[in-house]
């Protein structure tokens, strides 16, 4: 039999791919003068703060008024007039919110060693001190109260009595020899007729008091 004609292989047509150009990265154009200018905006400084001294608490700053005047000993003073035990003090008049018979003492638990308790006044409970310990006294029967306002802080101190308001000269008070030993609580003595008067510096004898332990009132 006569052989198969050969088969001829289909011919590839071989494409040739076009090549593509990469594209070329974009062209950075260097920033004009303008554009470089860069506008800040004026620090402005502010203010110089004046510093001041926070305001003073009422007591403290008519306290300070008294003791400048007692020690320049000029001037005159209204000062209120009470006895501690068979002792006599003053006290700057302006200081004091109110005089007031001492109302029943309420004791509260885990109360500061200094207090004796509260009372109400006006509607307000009040907390009670008493300067005996500060004195080195002791109260007879603690049957009047003065009663302070140290900023939003009203306290009442014990006493046995209230006497009067006095108007004293200043000049006429008389140093003592306690004056360097005790914290700057008595600014001076004065005779009125036969008591002999200690002035006392308001904001160091209730900053006193609200500090040492006191003792139960009798």
């Amino acid at each position: 039999a006569p052989a198969p004609p050969p088969v001829a292989a289909p011919a590839v047509e071989v494409v040739a791919t076009p090549m593509l150009a990469s594209p070329s990265p974009p062209r950075i154009l260097a920033p004009t003068a303008v554009e470089l200018a860069v506008v800040v905006p004026p620090v402005v400084s502010p203010p110089p703060v004046a510093s001041a001294e926070p305001a003073a608490a009422p007591v403290t700053r008519l306290a300070r008024t008294l003791r400048a005047q007692t020690r320049l000993r000029a001037g005159t003073a209204e000062l209120l007039l009470f006895r501690v035990a068979t002792e006599w003090f003053a006290i700057a008049l302006s200081v004091v919110e109110e005089a007031v018979d001492l109302p029943e003492v309420h004791f509260i638990p885990e109360m500061p060693p200094a207090m004796l308790g509260v009372v109400t006044v006006r509607g307000t409970l009040t907390p009670v001190y008493s300067p005996a310990t500060t004195l080195g006294l002791t109260l007879d029967d603690g049957g009047s109260a003065l009663i302070f306002r140290r900023g939003s802080t009203r306290l009442a101190l014990v006493i046995d009595d209230v006497d009067d308001v006095i108007s004293v000269d200043l000049s006429a008070l008389r140093d003592t020899p306690l004056l360097d030993a005790n914290d700057g609580l008595t600014l001076g003595v004065l005779r009125r007729g036969d008591k002999l008067v200690a002035i006392l510096d308001a904001d160091a004898l209730l900053a006193a008091c609200q500090l040492l332990p006191s003792l139960e009132i009798a």
